[in-house]
């Protein structure tokens, strides 16, 4: 896997390099406008208890210690005044799983038709809305059980329209499905899913990133999934809400669900104060009378909740120290019975940028 990664990234490098000698008018600075590694370490604390009915049943433990989050490759820039690329490698110790690309979250082409249009093909994030799916996974900290399973990052082919005043752009994407990973298929299976996003923004203090999508999760088989991601920002003070729905069949509707919020207030340029917390259920009938599990994001007959506060602080430009306390409960409808888990969470992001370093 070593090896492949090596490969991988020089293939990247030469294609850039040949771009260039191609195109004199490219610079270096142009082709690596992005050029980066960035690394996360968390030190936790837990305490777990199992609750039945409303009665404390037991102390499931007390887990801690530190660990490693993430280690990431990033790599981008332009290879002419149309075409550019992006290029982020998850570094794992592990190898992947379903392709050679397991690791690998961004790995696309990009073609600039015009100021309007736009076409990508490669490895990218689904086009799906919300505003918790669509940060980086480095900034994420206790996170929804939906984020939680979504394999997000597939191979995909898509195409953009921005607006003239370059408010609005919609997103048609068809890309593999995420079925494939959950379920532990190959990439010929044929599954696929079909994604059609909005990335808009309303007035002065209003953005949207709102998608629906048709998930193949057998062949002709369909999970729709819904997001509906508004955020609002005004001076020091910005929230999102997301709104999210899945349906396993046509008549499956309002039984699984989901809401995430965050609400920051950022103190100073370099402090940041969050609340944060998200729902989640599955009443999906469909779901609950099959043997198997059929929604790959959210377990049949359960609801979770999670919810937490935290601050943010960049002693330098490069370097994020986090800390965060919060409350994860999962509960099995039926007994009633529910696990809950108060962590305590403190960690540091640090990124080495070696493209501005190059600048200087």
């Amino acid at each position: 896997m070593k090896t492949n990664k090596v490969t991988l990234f020089a293939a990247v490098l030469l294609m850039c390099i040949s771009a260039t000698e191609a195109r004199a008018q490219m610079s270096w600075g142009d082709v690596f406008n992005k050029f980066k590694l960035e690394a996360r370490a968390d030190a936790e604390w837990s305490r777990q208890t199992v609750n039945v009915d409303g009665s404390r049943l037991g102390e499931a433990g007390y887990p801690y210690g530190i660990r490693g989050r993430y280690f990431n490759l990033l790599v981008g820039g332009n290879l002419s005044d149309k075409f550019s690329y992006l290029f982020r490698q998850r570094i794992k110790a592990e190898a992947g799983s379903v392709s050679f690309f397991d690791n690998t979250d961004f790995l696309w082409l990009n073609y600039q038709v015009n100021d309007n249009w736009r076409l990508r093909f490669g490895k990218d994030a689904m086009a799906l809305g919300g505003y918790e799916y669509d940060a980086p996974p480095i900034d994420e900290y206790f996170t929804s059980n939906y984020w939680d399973n979504i394999y997000c990052f597939q191979l995909q082919a898509s195409v953009a329209y921005t607006t003239d005043n370059g408010r609005q752009t919609f997103v048609a994407q068809v890309s593999q499905s995420p079925y494939l990973n959950s379920e532990g298929l190959g990439w010929d299976a044929g599954l696929l899913a079909y994604n059609v996003e909005w990335l808009g923004s309303i007035g002065e203090h209003i953005n949207t990133l709102w998608s629906t999508s048709m998930v193949e999760r057998a062949q002709g088989t369909y999970m729709n999934l819904t997001m509906l991601g508004t955020q609002y920002t005004s001076g020091n003070i910005s929230m999102y809400l997301d709104l999210m729905h899945h349906a396993l069949a046509t008549d499956d509707w309002g039984k699984n669900l989901g809401v995430v919020f965050r609400w920051n207030y950022r103190v100073r340029p370099n402090l940041n104060l969050f609340l944060k917390g998200s729902y989640e259920q599955n009443r999906s009938e469909v779901d609950l009378d099959s043997p198997v599990a059929l929604d790959n994001l959210m377990p049949a007959g359960h609801r979770m909740a999670k919810y937490g506060v935290g601050c943010e602080y960049y002693p330098i430009e490069s370097v994020r120290l986090h800390a965060y306390v919060a409350e994860l409960s999962d509960e099995v409808i039926e007994t009633k019975t529910t696990s809950h888990s108060l962590a305590v969470n403190l960690g540091a992001t640090w990124t080495m940028d070696f493209h501005k370093l190059f600048k200087k």
